[in-house]
């Protein structure tokens, strides 16, 4: 799976010198609110997790782009049962791979997400235990989000990720579970190409 990644990207950026028009490439941190639908429990509430990672985005010669991002990612969910809370905590390697049409600053994105499992615990009343063995090592998600070009090559975006494939391991546990999540991002673009700048204006 690792070497598909790579190899991915590494086409990915060769695509670059031969189609695209602009080219970002960066690095984003923030934020997420996260929770979980389990078929067999009501009334999860959310958790504050984060994200960091890169991203790397290439406008076509067409309306819009393609960014793919490479993202560690915290999430999960928060549960009562017989006056115990019940925390899952899950960690991710998460690959959005998006198509994005910009606006001026404002820019639109959209697509799937395919995740990687690395961690699975749960918390009941603040003692941890692995879980990993009940979850599936890999999650598909749907993306959707907003984002916006700010000064000094920084940016912000906000955006949902619905999951849509059951994460629990159906021969460990019979019961479902998606994630889904707000993520708010600040990002900074270490590398411009074909950007245009603001023009400074002389004064005659």
């Amino acid at each position: 799976m690792t070497k598909n990644i790579l190899l991915f990207f590494f086409i990915f950026f060769l695509s670059f010198n031969t189609y695209s028009q602009k080219f970002d490439l960066g690095i984003k941190v923030g934020p997420n609110f996260a929770t979980q639908k389990l078929s067999l429990i009501e009334g999860v509430e959310s958790i504050t997790g984060y994200h960091v990672g890169t991203y790397m985005y290439i406008k076509l010669p067409l309306i819009f782009g393609i960014q793919a991002e490479a993202q560690y990612s915290t999430q999960g969910g928060e549960f009562q049962l017989n006056t115990v809370i019940n925390k899952n905590n899950l960690s991710y390697i998460n690959i959005p791979v998006l198509i994005r049409s910009d606006f001026g600053p404002i820019n639109f994105h959209f697509g799937p997400q395919f995740g990687l499992l690395t961690d699975a615990s749960l918390s009941l009343n603040g003692i941890k235990t692995n879980i990993k063995n009940q979850f599936i090592s890999r999650d598909f998600s749907f993306v959707a989000g907003l984002g916006i070009r700010l000064p000094a090559r920084f940016g912000l975006s906000i955006r949902y990720v619905k999951g849509l494939k059951n994460v629990s391991d159906i021969n460990v546990i019979n019961s479902e579970t998606k994630n889904t999540m707000f993520q708010l991002s600040l990002k900074y673009s270490l590398v411009q190409i074909g950007i245009k700048k603001p023009k400074k204006k002389t004064l005659e």
